[in-house]
């Protein structure tokens, strides 16, 4: 806008606002105008046209009629309210915003008020008896396309690709019929609100997956299911794909560990450290039974060289480590610190002798 009014001024214009130009359809504008005739009902709107193009003047407005005509087409009755201030530069039909995929809330009458500190709807929270259970819910589609142009595709529109795999014994679906592996489509902010989350333990949970045959499709089909072999950017930490298996109560979860009571420790409170060796445990979680976000891990008493075993975590009921693991073998992480660590434990094995 503000090129086109400085073309016909010979000099730049700067535009107040950030207006946007509507696209008009179907009309065609009158060759003749008188523009002092054509003015008069908008000057009374808009008595200074310096508040829709900085530097413009009314006597400017008045000598040129291109500009008048231009003022007539792009600004009306509803950019100005009851005081005669401007409230918005230029009316966009809502039916060109969506065509642009934008969408103008100021259209919409029944979308509700947002307030200022409300918190916002956590979309990832499902029903009662999902909530009781701790598992969360995703979205997703099939999707027809395949090949690796392709995939990139949908990745520049923030779709992830991935497929469905695994068998569910509930279900009666085998990982041997080929028809059990189902292509995926997920929508980025889907797996990043997740990530934002759980960040890496985001493969240590457990969703119910619903997926819609296509974009029209409401119902869909729910298949829980765990993440798994997600492909991750070497560098900035995003995801290139998005796999899914198939979870039921027989299959082994990964869940991490949580160091609880560190203020406990004589050495942790000291500037000691816990060097992981270990960040999860595969475990048996029975069915009905909530699946834990991680296993505690008790810090209470812990000293300098201390190596932390199986015997401190604690296992909620219906949870238990898988049978192949040699629990006097496991070791999670041993104590180290420095010097402030070595002459608390000093200091405590003083304490004890006297």
């Amino acid at each position: 806008m503000t090129h086109y009014i400085g073309s016909l001024l010979g000099r730049n214009c700067r535009s107040r606002g950030g207006f946007l130009i509507r696209r008009l359809q179907g009309c065609s504008s009158s060759s003749s105008r008188n523009s002092s005739a054509s003015f008069s009902s908008l000057s009374s709107k808009l008595e200074d046209p310096g508040k829709l193009v900085a530097g413009l003047t009314l006597e400017e407005v008045k000598a040129n009629p291109e500009i008048s005509e231009y003022l007539h087409s792009n600004f009306d009755n509803e950019g100005v309210n009851a005081n005669g201030e401007i409230t918005s530069g230029i009316n966009i039909p809502p039916e060109v915003l969506r065509e642009f995929g934008i969408e103008d809330e100021s259209y919409d009458v029944d979308a509700p008020e947002k307030k200022y500190g409300e918190p916002r709807v956590d979309a990832g929270l499902g029903n009662t008896k999902q909530q009781s259970l701790n598992i969360r819910v995703l979205k997703t589609y099939l999707r027809s396309e395949q090949g690796s142009r392709a995939c990139r595709r949908l990745r520049d529109n923030n779709i992830l690709p991935g497929i469905l795999f695994g068998s569910d014994p509930t279900l009666n679906i085998l990982s041997s019929n080929p028809s059990s592996k189902a292509f995926l489509k997920t929508p980025w902010p889907e797996l990043q609100r997740e990530l934002d989350r759980y960040h890496r333990h985001f493969e240590s949970r457990v969703y119910d997956l619903t997926v819609f045959e296509n974009v029209s499709d409401t119902e869909g089909t729910v298949h829980r299911v765990v993440p798994s072999s997600v492909q991750w950017h070497p560098v900035q930490g995003s995801i290139f794909c998005a796999n899914f298996v198939r979870y039921h109560a027989g299959r082994p979860l990964k869940i991490p560990f949580k160091y609880i009571n560190e203020e406990e420790s004589p050495a942790l409170k000291r500037d000691g450290f816990i060097i992981p060796v270990k960040k999860y445990v595969e475990c048996f979680v029975e069915e009905g039974v909530p699946i834990p976000d991680a296993l505690e891990v008790e810090c209470t008493g812990l000293h300098i060289k201390d190596i932390i075993r199986m015997d401190r975590v604690i296992f909620p009921d219906g949870v238990k480590p898988i049978d192949r693991l040699d629990i006097t073998k496991f070791v999670i992480g041993p104590v180290r610190g420095g010097r402030g660590a070595a002459t608390a434990d000093d200091s405590e094995s003083d304490d004890s002798e006297a």
